[in-house]
């Protein structure tokens, strides 16, 4: 800025041209004003204009005694109440629009209009508290585009002041914690760029946060299509590689509207044909755009979202400011970590609750995790490692895998061994641990918690929790390490033997409490099919009128009481492992029913997997060493002994899950409790706490005012975080994308499961759509879990979002014969429902079908 301006600190200048400011003139420019000035300066190509700052403002609140109303109105408003807020934005917006334009301003503005030629112009607000690092408030105040004429220029100049005070405005500022009578508003008034093609680029990916990334958005006419959403832009991804850019990816848009200035000034949106025969912009003018935006990053020293036009084949720079909420850089990976982030998109599909954290996921990981690491003499990573929290909440997948040898790893060969001698996993289901264990769950889910004091719940609660250890942890300590032994003597077996291919179909399809379940439904799915009145009620009815429905029929009452017997065994099943809160199948019985929906619309399942292990076994026995009694009887028995490795890890994950119900009935009825005695406002609060919280309450009952307020402003400090959370995924895709990507390919993910097989996409993303598969269907879900296994009966091929060849949709998938590519990070958002696909399982790829 001029030295003239800097001098005098008491009479501050109402208009300046806007190249005469820097980045330090935040408080007379705004931020919009001192960036662009500050660009201007630095030789980037800026249109010319003049600043009205924020001493122009200043000067209408004073001329009008409107600083002193403004704070009146502003002071106690509880901003958190949008229709107090909503009623004080009006007030002070009528004030604002009814006083009269000062006449020194108005002056100074035509001044400089006329000596800039007096054209067309875009006049745009400029607050203090705007483009900053930590807040862009972006869209918050007014922009006018095309202004002609003088009036129109004061007119648009006095809305733009008015705009510092709309509701969304002043919403936005408080979300923020930034003082409302603080905030001022400057307006940057620069020549109209006619523009050919504008949009908007970041210098680093504004999703995934790569660095080493630029994405250009691009339409045709002006940025305000591509800025207010109104169209699908030209997308680009330019990669950086050294000194050298190169496009990556581009996605044509659709042009819905293309934006241009109004011949009376304005602009006006033109839509249909036309737009359509408009050309894209070139990819030197993309490169040349991607190298502008590096050197204003390099000048700015953070990454930038820029806004720019170009026209007659210049680039104009028409606003630049930090890019808010990137995401932080990766940690270093390795193919472990990457293989444990892919494992824990699926895992992980709904964001754990403090209160998950601090029971059900911690007694999992201390019962289930731990106690293998610690059987090989490994300390395994805590909850603790694995998450990056904030005030407890979890914020996301720390990257962190620290494994780290004890003392005890001396002696793992020596305890693997005797385990291995003396629990034999074909007989784990009998275990007499395990059938107290589960004895204990179902006397525990039976009693009646209303008669319960608070005490007595919290002390259920950690009855429950400590069922974890004998249900899954204690009996996979066990019966793994025979399993695992003989997985690998019958690998080393298969290759003495030339069959080293058939490892993975010789140990698929075991009989488990999946595979039961899955039966069970289909059963019930036969039943519907068998009964002419059933499969019309089944097809022609939604699932949350059914057993209404269904009550009134012999064939109905008949189906309920199987039905029902379905719930009572196998109805602690999670629809997602990561939350309690998440319903189980006994919750939610109308996901079952919509699984029975859709299995009986369909053909009964071939028994593909079952085929597919006989015709496996039968190639072993075909082998001349098989002949021998002895060799065939110990490599049938290895087959066995590897086959029930999964039979274990599903049933003791089954089996964990039997405490769900019990944790959720409990956390319930304490919620409720918690209701009543003015704590939360909904059962569903308690999540937030930690579990230590609530065992701070107890006597005297209800609690004392100040623990009452202790809690309801934590949870609502953990509410505010997890809706800032939501849309943050808790793996960074990152984490676990792959590098190598395939131009040909639609998706590019990890091979789960060999083989090709195409079909029509169908994109489920819940449990509540499953009866929307039908046979012969390529599965496209964002995580999959035992809960989905159903599905796999009808599926040609599995795609998922996320996952790894260890995760379960991969399993699943090998053990039914499905091609299935994992970890493609977007493919729900990709794929599209009925388009043909083509699933390459054995290299991870997905194609476009013929």
């Amino acid at each position: 800025m001029s030295d003239s301006t800097h001098s005098n600190t008491h009479i501050l200048p109402l208009v300046v041209p806007l190249a005469h400011f820097d980045h330090a003139n935040l408080e007379l420019a705004g931020g919009k004003g001192a960036n662009l000035g500050e660009l201007s300066r630095a030789g980037f190509e800026v249109p010319q204009g003049f600043v009205i700052t924020t001493a122009a403002y200043d000067l209408l609140l004073r001329s009008n005694n409107l600083d002193t109303k403004i704070n009146e109105m502003l002071a106690g408003l509880d901003l958190s109440d949008p229709i107090l807020v909503r009623q004080v934005s009006q007030r002070i917006l009528g004030a604002l629009q009814g006083a009269p334009f000062p006449a020194p301003v108005a002056a100074e503005i035509l001044a400089a209009y006329r000596q800039s030629g007096a054209g067309a112009v875009a006049v745009r607000s400029s607050a203090t508290a705007e483009d900053l690092p930590e807040a862009a408030f972006a869209g918050q105040q007014e922009t006018f585009l095309n202004v002609l004429g003088e009036q129109a220029l004061l007119e648009a100049v006095q809305a733009c002041w008015a705009s510092l005070w709309s509701e969304r405005a002043v919403l936005y500022r408080a979300r923020q914690k930034i003082d409302q009578a603080s905030v001022k508003l400057a307006v940057v008034v620069q020549h109209m760029v006619p523009a050919e093609f504008a949009g908007v680029l970041f210098t680093a990916n504004p999703v995934s946060g790569a660095r080493d990334e630029i994405v250009v958005d691009a339409n045709p006419g002006l940025g305000e299509a591509v800025v207010a959403g109104l169209v699908t832009p030209d997308h680009f991804v330019i990669c950086k590689r050294g000194s050298r850019l190169c496009i990556r990816e581009r996605k044509a848009g659709r042009r819905e509207v293309i934006v241009q200035p109004a011949p009376g000034g304005g602009t006006q949106q033109i839509t249909g044909e036309p737009s359509g025969r408009l050309p894209s912009l070139p990819d030197p003018l993309v490169l040349r755009l991607a190298r502008i935006g590096l050197d204003i990053q390099q000048h700015f020293g953070q990454p930038q979202d820029v806004e720019w036009a170009v026209a007659e084949g210049k680039v104009y720079i028409l606003q630049a400011r930090p890019i808010t909420a990137l995401p932080e850089p990766l940690p270093p990976t390795n193919r472990l970590t990457r293989m444990l982030a892919a494992i824990f998109a699926e895992m992980f599909p709904v964001r754990p609750y403090p209160l998950d954290q601090t029971t059900w996921l911690h007694a999992i990981s201390a019962a289930a995790v731990e106690p293998l690491f610690g059987l090989i003499g490994i300390s395994a990573p805590s909850l603790d490692q694995l998450f990056i929290e904030e005030d407890g909440v979890v914020v996301r997948f720390s990257g962190k895998l620290e494994l780290r040898p004890t003392p005890a790893l001396l002696l793992a060969p020596a305890r693997l061994l005797l385990l291995s001698l003396r629990y034999n996993p074909l007989h784990a289901r009998s275990d007499a641990v395990l059938l107290r264990a589960k004895q204990e769950a179902r006397r525990l889910e039976a009693l009646d918690l209303q008669e319960m004091s608070w005490g007595d719940l919290l002390n259920l609660v950690q009855k429950a929790l400590s069922l974890a250890l004998p249900l899954a942890g204690e009996i996979r300590r066990r019966y793994f390490p025979r399993a695992l032994l003989a997985g690998g003597l019958l690998r080393v077996a298969l290759g003495g033997l030339g069959l080293d291919e058939e490892f993975g179909v010789l140990t698929s399809a075991p009989e488990s409490a999946t595979t039961e379940a899955n039966q069970a439904l289909e059963a019930l799915a036969a039943q519907v099919r068998a009964d002419p009145q059933l499969a019309q009620l089944f097809k022609s009815l939604p699932v949350n009128k059914l057993t209404r429905e269904l009550q009134r029929l012999p064939g109905g009452r008949d189906f309920l009481v199987d039905f029902n017997a379905f719930l009572e065994r196998f109805g602690h099943r999670e629809l997602a492992l990561s939350s309690v809160l998440q319903p189980t199948w006994k919750d939610a019985p109308e996901v079952v029913l919509g699984m029975i929906q859709g299995l009986a619309q369909s053909q009964p399942p071939s028994g593909r997997e079952e085929q597919n292990w006989e015709l496996a076994r039968e190639r072993l026995l075909a082998q001349p060493l098989m002949r021998f009694s002895s060799v065939r009887r110990k490599v049938l028995g290895l087959v066995a002994t590897a086959r029930a490795l999964w039979q274990v890890r599903e049933d003791t994950h089954f089996e964990a899950t039997r405490i769900l119900p019990i944790l959720r009935r409990a956390f319930f009825e304490l919620g409720q409790r918690l209701v009543k005695a003015g704590v939360v406002a909904v059962p569903e609060d308690i999540f937030h706490l930690k579990f230590k919280q609530l065992q701070q309450i107890g006597e005297p009952w209800p609690p004392d005012i100040e623990l009452r307020e202790e809690l309801h402003t934590c949870i609502q400090r953990r509410k505010e975080i997890r809706l800032r959370l939501e849309a943050t995924p808790i793996v960074d895709s990152r984490l676990y994308q792959p590098s190598d990507i395939d131009p040909e390919a639609l998706l590019t993910g990890m091979p789960g499961s060999p083989g090709v097989a195409e079909g029509p996409a169908r994109v489920i993303t819940s449990p509540e759509e499953f009866g929307r598969l039908r046979a012969g269907d390529v599965l496209v879900a964002p995580y999959t879990n035992p809960a989905w296994t159903p599905l796999f009966q009808r599926a040609a091929a599995v795609v998922v979002d996320g996952g790894a060849p260890g995760s379960h949709a991969a399993i699943v998938a090998r053990e039914y014969g499905l091609p299935a590519v994992l970890g493609t990070v977007a493919g729900t958002r990709r794929l599209v429902d009925g388009q043909r696909i083509r699933v390459d399982g054995s290299r991870g790829l997905v194609f476009a079908g013929d």
